[in-house]
């Protein structure tokens, strides 16, 4: 059964073929020199193909001497490619989009999904191209049909991706989940929450216990970042709780800025519970300690209830923090 719709194919071709566009925050100066930030729009195209030819880049997705051709004259795939891509040029640049025999536009999910992962394998992207613009792009695509394009290995020290099932549970996250990946830009934080995805329907236990282990990680980097000294003993709940003191929780020009303020540490009262309640999960449930031979675990949905809470009280304090720096 395929779950990718129509929509979402004819949408990444779109994009495949178009391009997008990206919405930059550019830094300037009013005439009192005072600081303020404006938008600017810039219109990214990416060959999909990368560094490489045609040939080349098919020949990592099939066995191009093993397809029939769709042109007579020739023996394979290949030489019928060759000959109108690169003998004589005849036909049009989207040509492989309904070319029969790769079944990308009527095909399985796992075709597509495969063509898309390669585009951003190491050995075709072009790093002076925007290519994660177009990662991020699908993603947001694929999470309404239950895909996502994922960090599956490394080759070089560079990532290398391929394509997952997700729950629809997760998709909600997956937006705050981009941003905290690009956000730290840390490589351990970065495999944790790959790794806490990921394992919310095969091993709840790890995504329970990752769970707590990003919201440590986001409150430590905070209370670092502010000259915060951490003592040893400080737990989930106390990092939480002492990220929270550091941080203003609304812009000055908030209308009835005092009420606002009150009821965000209204909320932020909740964080505490949020944490305290993964710890225990983590402690109880997760990953992390040793288990009785008649131990219970819980289910995804427990898992994604961690996930969820975790995902989201990151996002708020890293949003905030970055508010407060600016």
């Amino acid at each position: 059964m395929n779950n990718i719709t129509d929509v979402t194919r004819e949408e990444i071709f779109r994009i495949i073929k178009y391009g997008i566009v990206v919405t930059n925050e550019i830094e300037r100066l009013d005439s009192y020199e005072r600081i303020y930030y404006d938008e600017e729009y810039e219109k990214i195209n990416m060959p999909y193909y990368g560094k490489m030819e045609y040939i080349k880049f098919f020949n990592r997705i099939y066995n191009l001497n093993e397809i029939e051709s769709t042109d007579s004259r020739f023996e394979n795939a290949g030489g019928d490619i060759y000959q109108h891509t690169m003998s004589n040029d005849d036909w049009e640049w989207d040509w492989f989009i309904d070319y029969s025999p790769f079944e990308l536009e009527n095909g399985s999910d796992e075709k597509l999904l495969k063509f898309i992962s390669e585009i951003f394998h190491p050995a075709v992207r072009d790093e002076k191209q925007k290519w994660k613009e177009y990662l991020k792009r699908f993603n947001e695509l694929l999470k309404y049909d239950g895909y996502e394009i994922f960090v599956e290995s490394k080759v070089s020290g560079r990532d290398v991706y391929s394509y997952r099932k997700i729950s629809c549970g997760n998709s909600h996250v997956l937006e705050s989940v981009q941003i905290i990946n690009e956000s730290f830009s840390s490589e351990y934080i970065k495999n944790q929450v790959d790794i806490m995805l990921s394992s919310i329907n095969d091993n709840p236990a790890d995504a329970i216990g990752k769970a707590k282990e990003l919201l440590e990680s986001c409150c430590k980097t905070i209370l670092d970042g502010e000259d915060i000294i951490i003592e040893n003993n400080w737990n989930v709940q106390r990092l939480a709780k002492e990220t929270a003191k550091v941080l203003k929780l609304t812009p000055n020009d908030v209308d009835d800025h005092k009420k606002a303020r009150d009821t965000i540490k209204q909320i932020l009262g909740s964080l505490s519970a949020i944490s305290s309640g993964i710890a225990e999960l983590r402690n109880s449930y997760g990953s992390g300690h040793g288990k009785k031979s008649k131990f219970k675990g819980l289910t995804s949905r427990h898992a994604n209830l961690a996930v969820g809470a975790s995902v989201t009280a990151v996002r708020f304090f890293w949003d905030t923090y970055k508010e407060q720096q600016k």
